[in-house]
């Protein structure tokens, strides 16, 4: 989606030499709340709701196109108890949301390297970076497909993949060390 609305921030932004700029707003009944950033490939827009472990990255390119990935949207409808269905919230919906909430200048304040320590689970991390173990996931619950078996397999063994292929759990892995959990087995959640 094309996010126009967010071009008078960012010459403000630039004019006035501030990298991230923070707003909030109100949606559903929850606060939102926004760092744009300027980065070196086009922006970033870290989102997050107040009182709720749910947060997201989009990166937005220099011709303001930003795209929402489908897990992001889905964790957001199951939060605001929104469907395309019943109320027709898409992530168009949303991102247009973001972009007409957002300031037409600059606060001139910035944002303060701590404020972002909020949002750092939310950065999407490569796989291969993920490599502490934090728990199990049962799609038998969720209807979702299980993933990630191979590296299942090759930290935890064949044997234990083996019952997640069968059973339709994925492992779940970090890239953060504080996120880390005992190894368990699959079958004992």
């Amino acid at each position: 989606m094309k996010c126009v609305d967010f071009a008078p921030l960012i010459q403000s932004m630039k004019t006035n030499n501030v990298d991230k700029e923070h707003y909030s707003f109100n949606y559903n009944k929850f606060k939102f709340d926004v760092i744009f950033s300027l980065s070196h490939n086009g922006y970033q827009i870290l989102v997050a709701i107040h009182n709720q472990n749910w947060g997201c990255v989009l990166n937005m390119n220099k011709y303001f196109i930003v795209e929402m990935n489908n897990e992001d949207y889905y964790s957001l409808c199951k939060i605001l108890n929104l469907s395309w269905s019943k109320d027709h919230f898409n992530s168009s919906t949303f991102l247009r949301l973001l972009s007409e909430k957002a300031p037409r200048k600059s606060s001139l304040q910035g944002v303060d390297y701590r404020e972002l320590r909020k949002y750092s689970s939310f950065r999407h991390v490569d796989e291969n970076e993920k490599i502490y173990f934090c728990g199990w996931n049962d799609h038998l619950k969720d209807k979702r497909q299980a993933r990630n078996f191979d590296k299942t397999e090759f930290y935890l063994g064949k044997t234990v993949a083996d019952y997640c292929r069968r059973n339709n759990i994925s492992s779940l892995w970090s890239s953060f060390p504080r996120d880390e959990r005992s190894v368990t087995n699959p079958w004992d959640i």
